[in-house]
């Protein structure tokens, strides 16, 4: 595989390289070389500033600290061996090993352009002093020019430090936190796991009346500046994180503990243990999910021991300064949520529909259809009695044998997303379950047969659902079908990168 170099006597003198047109750059911790090999791998900085579009850069297992940024339509394989010819598969976002630190007083990542990331554990971020996103996402900002991140771990990132002091608005408030561990504009974001992040970590002024900036969106905030279906996470856990650490009764009001979504899809995740802290605000939304100003649709998620000290434990919705909003909430179950304890909060712990009374036009601009919620004013035909998680106390959300949510949803909310959170297929009974899995029954959705030995002769690609496809067009979950010379057939699951 050639490659073409351009060197510039300055670039020589400085004793760094510009790769051009490279198809593969290799970095490791310790490279320093030009990366056109394992054996003269980069260092991450060169390889994300010499990549081009369509390049790909492959990052060995290992510890990367810095501010990194990818800004043109190349894609990162993380979570290496440091021997691979060709680009890894990944099933997980659990136990990765390439570990990409912020330095302690910047984001960790930026991507722009199309770039995409997969295999990376991302940590230590603080966007507090960015120029691009002040503010925003603490471990990854992706901009307006969209990108991708995959089957990434984003874990104890910060939107911002009140001890800095940084304002908005002219210096008249505190700068708010956005995204404490991811802000995705026009991006998507699909089989991560985002835990432990925060939006704003410390008050503003430490002092009797010190004050908390608001915090949107402690593990992500998602955003579309155009249609919804251009900002998705699908498929993700969001867990532990917060926007805010304790509770004030100072605080600005925050919205979305888990994620706030201003537009954009929200598809086949969990998002539990999430908080908004701060004081009894009304307009502190969504310990879990938080609507806040456009389009946007929770489909199949599960909700489950997310807290405000407003409004709304799992799923709400901004009803103050925000008439544009509109929000579709979809074989949803938020169970075991929890909202401020008084009158005004009462029956609101788990999904905040809004009264006409109190909440303006709120109930006007949000559709629920079926969910499962133990409050049955929360929409007709709610499913009102307990899920049946398998095992909720520790962790596990799958739907037990005789579970209400089990064939309860509504098919075309999920359509064109195939597979659920641990990859099976999204209906697998008389219609889709409710929820962030489909039930199976314990077992695999695929008939997985043991081949004899040989060679293969013929391959045969298939959806979820069991179409034929002559050659998978894009990236995901499909059946195939190996045929041998000995006759033997061999029908698997696999996860496929077309590039």
């Amino acid at each position: 595989m050639k490659k073409n170099f351009l060197l510039t006597s300055a670039l020589l003198l400085a004793g760094g390289f510009s790769a051009i047109n490279a198809d593969v750059i290799y970095v490791t911790e310790t490279g320093g070389g030009d990366g056109m090999s394992w054996s003269s791998a980069a260092t991450l900085e060169d390889a994300l500033s010499w990549a081009a579009k369509g390049d790909e850069i492959f990052v060995k297992k290992g510890t990367y600290t810095g501010s990194f940024a990818l800004k043109v339509a190349a894609t990162v394989y993380g979570n290496c061996e440091g021997t691979e010819t060709a680009a890894p598969t990944y099933t997980t976002a659990e136990g990765l090993e390439t570990f990409l630190k912020g330095p302690g007083d910047k984001r960790v990542l930026i991507l722009d352009g199309g770039a995409a990331i997969y295999g990376l554990d991302i940590s230590g971020g603080d966007a507090t002093l960015e120029t691009t996103g002040v503010g925003r996402g603490g471990g990854v900002y992706v901009n307006s020019g969209g990108g991708l991140i995959k089957y990434c771990r984003i874990h104890d990132n910060m939107a911002v430090d009140g001890t800095k002091q940084a304002t908005e608005d002219n210096g008249r408030i505190p700068q708010r936190g956005v995204g404490g561990g991811a802000y995705v504009w026009n991006g998507r974001m699909e089989n991560c796991i985002i835990e432990n992040n925060i939006a704003t970590t410390s008050p503003w002024e430490k002092t009797d009346n010190h004050v908390w900036s608001m915090g949107v969106g402690g593990g992500v905030c998602l955003e579309s500046s155009g249609e919804p279906e251009d900002a998705v996470v699908v498929n993700c856990i969001i867990r532990n994180n917060s926007t805010t650490p304790v509770d004030d009764a100072a605080s600005y009001p925050c919205q979305g503990g888990g994620i706030a979504v201003k537009s954009g899809y929200l598809v086949n995740t969990l998002v539990v243990g999430n908080s908004v802290n701060g004081s009894n605000n009304n307009q502190s939304i969504g310990g879990g999910i938080a609507c806040t100003e456009k389009q946007a649709y929770i489909i199949n998620c599960t909700a489950y021991d997310n807290h405000v000290k407003g409004l709304g434990g799992g799923i709400a919705f901004q009803s103050q300064n925000a008439d544009g909003m509109r929000a579709v909430v979809s074989n949803c179950i938020a169970w075991n949520n929890t909202c401020r304890a008084d009158d005004y909060g009462e029956g609101l712990n788990n999904i905040r529909m809004g009264n006409p009374n109190t909440d303006g036009k709120l109930p006007e601009r949000v559709t629920i259809n079926v969910v499962c919620v133990p409050e049955a004013t929360v929409a007709s035909g709610a499913i009102t009695s307990d899920p049946m998680f398998v095992d909720a106390a520790n962790g596990d959300f799958h739907l037990a044998q005789g579970s209400p949510c089990i064939d309860a949803g509504d098919d075309p909310a999920v359509e064109g997303y195939d597979v659920d959170l641990d990859g099976n297929a999204r209906i697998a009974g008389a219609a889709v379950d409710l929820g962030a899995y489909e039930y199976t029954d314990g077992g695999s959705a695929i008939n997985e047969i043991e081949a004899n030995e040989g060679e293969v002769i013929r391959t045969q690609y298939y959806t979820l659902q069991g179409v034929e496809v002559t050659s998978p067009s894009v990236s995901g979950l499909y059946i195939v079908k190996k045929t041998f010379d000995t006759n033997a057939v061999a029908t698997e699951k696999q996860f496929v990168i077309v590039k």
